[in-house]
């Protein structure tokens, strides 16, 4: 049985710290591959096109939207992200592990087709330091933030969602807990996949059963 890789959807409310989360786990984990998605909305400064995001007009968007090529889409803050199915796809049938940051909107979806991956929320320590860590950003108005924060309240209830959630108090203990969570999921019984031929024989003649 040829080995399928893992795919590990983390989300998190805007300002959390999603973000360097991922980049932590990316730079621990070389072996682990990014998921970068299309998004309508323009670059925040320091983003790199191809790197953060794919950045493509909301016409080029519907037109693949249109075409079937994401697996998931959302419309989140006026903005449209997506995520493409082939290249989900692609990866996974090489047996490459891959990492994927979504909101919680692109998470339903993939419940909802029953998409089979790790599923892990982030969470801030509260509402209060995550309204520091918004205005912390100096990128956005009062009335963005309180906007934020209104959605992250959404979300926060919608943790069942998820296989795991997790507090990020400090990024590094977050990122341990995050590595600790990705060394035992192969070994679920769903994902089993023996290395024996005559158990692969076996299991085979169970399933047919």
């Amino acid at each position: 049985m040829a080995k399928k890789g893992l795919a590990i959807i983390v989300s998190a409310p805007s300002g959390t710290g999603k973000t360097t989360v991922c980049a932590r786990l990316r730079e621990r984990m070389p072996g682990l591959r990014f998921k970068v998605s299309h998004t309508t909305r323009p670059p925040r400064e320091g983003e790199v096109d191809g790197v953060h995001y794919h950045f493509i007009s909301e016409s080029e968007f519907q037109r693949r939207l249109k075409e079937g090529d994401f697996l998931e889409w959302a419309r989140v803050h006026g903005h449209y992200y997506g995520t493409a199915r082939q290249t989900v796809e692609d990866h996974l049938q090489r047996g490459e592990d891959l990492l994927m940051e979504l909101d919680v909107q692109g998470v339903a979806s993939l419940r909802a087709m029953e998409f089979d991956g790790v599923f892990i929320f982030i969470l801030p320590p509260s509402l209060e330091e995550l309204e520091k860590r918004l205005m912390k950003r100096g990128t956005e108005p009062p009335e963005k933030i309180r906007q934020r924060l209104e959605t992250a309240k959404a979300e926060i209830i919608r943790y069942r969602l998820y296989d795991y959630v997790v507090t990020n108090h400090e990024v590094d203990d977050t990122v341990e807990t995050v590595q600790t969570i990705l060394k035992s999921e192969p070994f679920r019984s769903h994902r089993f996949q023996p290395e024996s031929p005559d158990i692969q024989a076996l299991i085979k003649t169970q399933v047919s059963v």
